[in-house]
């Protein structure tokens, strides 16, 4: 932990002392609150979370607390009672000014902040597990409150947390919150998607180029050359207006596709990955939507993920196939390499 953190963790703790703090963990809460302000993946892959919780406390009203751009998200959501947007400035690729001075304006200063206390939660989770987060939810007033040690911090206010552990599937660890409140019936660990009416099948190959962190992604070119030697393929390519000028040399290459990026909401996206018989994509969003429909994927790494079996083991799934660095592939994946696997997984869902 650097000394900026070791910092903010000494004032979290300080702070616990003048803000409420149950001793018990509530037996029947009326309200939760979850506190999910990073990108849309790390939304999706803690679903099932919501799911346990309404199991285990069929009466309770779970409040998510996410992102503006995560609200469709959980449309449709039967666990879910409510969604409060919680546009903070913390650990997401959404919101601009991200400083340890706008982190504390949010927090103590913020409409969206002085809304959550008016929720009146007995219980909040703080997923991610951080100083501000903790400190946001006892802004809130909520007073007994979960964190995971050992990631991001603000475990010194939490009456329980979750230890963090790089090796376990993310989704897996949210559902070790339940755990603490008690939850012994547990879902399936896969993300959670409710769409106004199933996928339809559009026997595409659907194409997701976009990433969080552009640094991490598959080299935009790979996308193109494999769009390429895919050519026999029908193609979609969908994203948001910044993948557009990639979604075009993309299509450039490929006369039975077709481009959606810029021209569809987040649901008609998850309504595409869901109908379509591969999905291509980096470590994304696309790639847990997938999951939730239990569609194949091909998630491909670039060069700043040194191990591709445990970014799997992290975020994967059944039906992901990553392709990236290993001990014997020092290297990552070139088109050539991926078409063939693509091709592989195509003429097996073909059977």
């Amino acid at each position: 932990m650097g000394w900026r953190r070791s910092i903010l963790e000494s004032l979290v703790g300080v702070s616990s002392l003048f803000f409420p703090r149950g001793r018990k963990r509530p037996i029947a809460p009326g309200k939760i609150f979850v506190l999910r302000n990073n990108d849309i993946g790390d939304l999706l892959v803690i679903t099932p979370l919501f799911d346990a919780l309404k199991r285990t406390f069929p009466d309770v009203g779970i409040i998510a607390g996410v992102g503006s751009w995560n609200a469709e998200v959980l449309l449709g959501n039967p666990h879910v009672y409510g969604i409060m947007e919680v546009n903070a400035p913390w650990h997401n690729h959404f919101v601009g000014t991200q400083s340890a001075l706008s982190a504390f304006r949010y927090v103590f200063c913020s409409d969206e902040a002085k809304a959550i206390q008016g929720v009146g939660a007995e219980i909040g989770i703080d997923m991610l597990g951080s100083g501000f987060g903790s400190l946001l939810l006892m802004r809130a007033r909520i007073p007994y409150r979960l964190g995971v040690r050992g990631y991001a911090g603000g475990e010194s206010a939490a009456q329980s947390s979750v230890e963090y552990r790089p090796d376990e599937h993310v989704g897996r660890q949210a559902l070790r919150f339940a755990e603490l409140l008690g939850c012994t019936d547990l879902p399936e660990n896969r993300p959670q998607i409710f769409l106004n009416q199933p996928p339809r099948p559009n026997g595409a190959v659907v194409i997701a180029p976009g990433a969080g962190l552009p640094e991490k992604a598959w080299p935009a070119s790979y996308f193109v050359e494999l769009s390429a030697l895919l050519r026999d393929e029908q193609i979609i390519v969908i994203g948001s207006q910044n993948d557009m000028p990639l979604a075009e040399r993309i299509c450039s290459k490929n006369a039975k596709s077709r481009d959606l990026t810029g021209k569809l909401t987040l649901r008609e996206s998850f309504a595409i990955i869901g109908g379509a018989k591969l999905v291509i994509c980096n470590s994304s969003m696309a790639m847990h939507a997938a999951a939730a429909f239990r569609r194949p994927a091909v998630a491909l790494l670039g060069d700043q993920f040194p191990s591709t079996a445990q970014h799997h083991r992290q975020w994967g799934y059944p039906e992901t196939v990553m392709l990236g660095r290993n001990d014997h592939h020092p290297e990552i994946f070139v088109p050539e390499e991926a078409g063939m696997k693509v091709r592989e997984i195509l003429s097996l869902e073909s059977k």
